[in-house]
């Protein structure tokens, strides 16, 4: 299974049409959290932690008052994947939401698998870029931020692709979603800090 997983992960970077077409048998919603846990395990391991190793501190100040800014990388360690894996769960939990209050068809557990190996593949991209953001010497949170949000088209492309072929949702209703997807996920930015 763990072969499998990998595998179709790996295909989500040169077929995604083919990762959805893969989940569409798969255990849900086990390979969605599988997918987000690891997304959020990544940033941990290789982002984080060499941060807080590095000694580096995020240039906007925490707003966790109890958290030191200047130990705010090693707190975001712990913090960032609970924080990623609540968020998720929420916002499958409001698409599900939306979906079923609308008449349509519904799965939130097909919902979990699509935007849990969504958030790997992407997440995964979103790492490498932020380490090559780092090493080229840019210091803008907001430039980094808007890159990310450029990123995050590939998101939806492929979570709407899911949505479709998985859940039959009309493109535009899934193009609608996933603009609310990340909308209502920004508050949880706030206690996530880049890694500039």
């Amino acid at each position: 299974m763990f072969a499998q997983f990998i595998q179709t992960w790996l295909t989500g970077y040169y077929r995604p049409s083919l990762m959805i077409e893969r989940l569409k048998d798969k255990p849900a919603p086990q390979w969605g959290f599988y997918g987000a846990a690891g997304r959020a395990l990544l940033d941990s391991i290789f982002l984080y932690v060499p941060l807080s190793l590095l000694g580096r501190v995020p240039s906007t100040p925490s707003w966790l008052t109890f958290i030191p800014t200047s130990l705010y990388y090693r707190a975001e360690i712990i913090m960032a994947p609970i924080i990623l894996l609540v968020q998720w769960l929420f916002l499958c939990s409001v698409m599900h939401l939306i979906l079923s209050f609308s008449g349509r068809k519904s799965d939130i557990n097909q919902i979990m698998n699509i935007t849990g190996m969504v958030a790997l593949v992407v997440g995964t991209i979103l790492l490498i870029w932020d380490w090559i953001y780092i090493v080229v010497g840019l210091k803008s949170a907001n430039l980094l931020g808007i890159s990310h949000l450029i990123i995050d088209i590939w998101v939806i492309v492929i979570s709407v692709k899911g949505f479709k072929k998985i859940l039959d949702v009309p493109v535009w209703l899934g193009i609608l979603l996933m603009l609310l997807w990340i909308l209502l996920g920004m508050p949880f930015a706030v206690f996530i800090r880049g890694p500039v």
